[in-house]
């Protein structure tokens, strides 16, 4: 299989190269025309070394830092390379189980070439390799003998612009809280921040945004590498429109002098030219659903992001994050029979359930979510209209014996393509909390 080189998105922070001024502000350094002989020489290492293995890709790049000026950006760049190169193990073969049958044949260490060849010819018949190949296949899973197959060759600029993006993604790594002054596009912002399950606060005049502020990772104590890594992408976000501002607090170490000091970021769409030209698009393939504009009830301005056409009412969707589950349920109750509002929460595969809203993983599915809405609010509740008698009778029996084992019913219902917050009330059972986790229960 295919392996990638490098680990994370970001840059590490020993990486980050930003020009700092005396009256306390921060700019990330990019590249440009003037420096680009740096990304020349890192990428004709990695093309002439189409076919070696990474040891020796290391090894040309560790001289290449001698003989440079700035370590930092061949090292940033050689990262870059790795993480969009093509690296595959010299000799497709489990490498752990190669061992320890080679280990177990010698037992005692051969002397001559003939011994070897006498004592690995039964693993060589197992694994149908030749000498060379149970060598090459001792330590293939080992990333130093990783072996590049295809290297990096993106357009130069296309090169430079991750490279500088990754630089500002690294920078905002050390911001505390961040202001978005100005965006041609607040409705998409919005909702980025919310998908990326970010902390924000809306700032309104009247009934018009006029900024937003997001809190920053060096203020989140709850899992704070994950929110960073979230945090990163909304600068990506941020710099694919066409026109936006930004100022964010900026905490930097000072090694000399061994202090922290507060930097302020400023930005605009000024550097959009140093970044992807990767400009969103918001169409969303389903005539059903709709961006939604500010909803104002009772003086008070809200921000859906979506309203779902249900039968003959509107339905405004809040995307949310599990961080603001209680702000956004008390925002649902002010709203209760006034406005049709739905929490959605977009989840990692690794967090649990959230109480009192529909959950999607990864992204949300609008056509289970026309169906979910459609049982609540236009009383569907029917499974005869999508399914037939056949295919209820066998749910239903497989259900009866995977009960009272919630995780495996709920799986069983999304093997078959369908939604258990859905199916289940209408195969007869109840969904309750008990705590943090949700459990199948019987209807008396």
């Amino acid at each position: 299989m295919a392996l990638q080189g490098g680990g994370e998105r970001v840059f590490p922070s020993d990486l980050m190269i930003a020009r700092k001024t005396k009256n306390g502000l921060i700019f990330p350094v990019f590249l440009s025309d003037e420096n680009s002989d740096y990304l020349e020489k890192v990428r004709s290492i990695f093309i002439r070394n189409t076919g070696n293995k990474r040891e020796i890709i290391v090894k040309d790049l560790k001289e290449l830092e001698v003989n440079s000026s700035s370590t930092k950006t061949v090292r940033a760049l050689s990262l870059l390379f790795f993480r969009n190169s093509i690296f595959e193990p010299p000799v497709n073969v489990d490498s752990m189980a190669l061992r320890e049958d080679v280990f177990r044949a010698a037992r005692i260490p051969p002397v001559s070439i003939e011994e070897k060849l006498s004592i690995l010819a039964p693993v060589e018949e197992k694994y149908g390799l030749d000498f060379d190949g149970i060598m090459n296949g001792l330590y293939a899973d080992k990333e130093s003998e990783l072996v590049l197959t295809r290297a990096y060759d993106g357009d130069p600029m296309e090169i430079s612009r991750k490279y500088n993006l990754e630089q500002l993604e690294t920078i905002m790594g050390k911001c505390s809280s961040l202001n978005i002054k100005s965006a041609s596009n607040w409705s998409y912002i919005i909702t980025s921040i919310k998908r990326l399950g970010l902390l924000y606060n809306t700032n309104i005049s009247g009934t018009e945004l006029k900024s937003i502020d997001v809190t920053g990772p060096l203020n989140i104590f709850e899992n704070p590498d994950r929110y960073a890594s979230r945090f990163a992408q909304l600068m990506y976000k941020i710099s694919t429109l066409e026109k936006w501002s930004i100022e964010g607090d900026i905490k930097i170490k000072d090694k000399f002098e061994k202090t922290v000091k507060m930097y302020k970021l400023n930005l605009s769409d000024a550097v959009s030219y140093y970044l992807p030209q990767n400009f969103h698009s918001e169409e969303v393939p389903y005539d059903f659903v709709h961006r939604a504009d500010p909803l104002i009830v009772d003086g008070e301005v809200y921000f859906p992001d979506y309203v779902v056409k249900v039968s003959d009412r509107n339905v405004y969707i809040n995307i949310t994050s599990k961080y603001l589950s209680k702000r956004d349920d008390e925002v649902k109750q002010k709203l209760k029979g006034k406005a049709d509002w739905e929490n959605i929460y977009i989840l990692d595969q690794k967090d649990k359930k959230v109480k009192n809203g529909i959950v999607f993983y990864g992204d949300i599915d609008f056509q289970s979510l026309r169906s979910i809405l459609q049982e609540k609010y236009s009383g569907k509740k029917q499974l005869s209209s999508e399914l037939d008698d056949s295919s209820i009778s066998s749910i239903k029996n497989e259900l009866e014996k995977l009960y009272p084992d919630t995780e495996r019913m709920f799986a069983y219902i999304e093997s078959q393509g369908l939604v258990p917050e859905r199916i289940l009330p209408a195969m007869g059972y109840k969904l309750k909390w008990h705590g943090l986790d949700i459990i199948v229960v019987k209807k008396n």
